[in-house]
């Protein structure tokens, strides 16, 4: 029985090596990606895992985490690391599809209800969606 797995990532060079692994792994089933600030904004972070998941040519949600850490002293996106857009200054084309409109905490909390017992999230990016999701449901990782 494979895996039920919903990565919450910052889509950059690293995360997409990441993703590429788990959709390759058959004992893996992705069933969603959460996005999340860091090596990029939270905008390009959905615009990233969207490009991704349509050069794979997988078709699950994508939920669009917040928009900026939850510490005021947080740190800009690493631009002079993973490049204006997270890929190292590589052209990609505008994808076609677009994110759920649930929050990826609030998308996070239901599906760990719906798969309760089941669900593998696995965060890859800073920790602030999963952060959100604890505030909404204090009985997030038990589920």
């Amino acid at each position: 029985m494979a895996i039920k797995l919903i990565i919450d990532t910052d889509p950059g060079i690293d995360d997409a090596m990441a993703l590429f692994y788990a959709i390759s792994d058959p004992g893996i089933e992705l069933i969603a990606l959460t996005t999340v600030f860091g090596n990029v904004t939270t905008t390009q972070a959905t615009r990233n895992a969207l490009f991704l998941l349509e050069t794979a040519g997988i078709g699950i949600p994508v939920s669009e985490g917040l928009h900026k850490p939850r510490e005021l002293l947080a740190y800009p996106p690493s631009s002079h690391v993973h490049g204006t857009e997270g890929f190292g200054n590589l052209p990609i084309e505008q994808p076609k599809g677009q994110a759920v409109s649930e929050s990826a905490p609030e998308f996070l909390v239901e599906m760990a209800r719906a798969h309760k017992g089941e669900l593998v999230v696995c965060p890859i990016g800073p920790l602030t969606n999963i952060a959100a999701a604890l505030d909404l449901d204090p009985e997030f990782c038990n589920n």
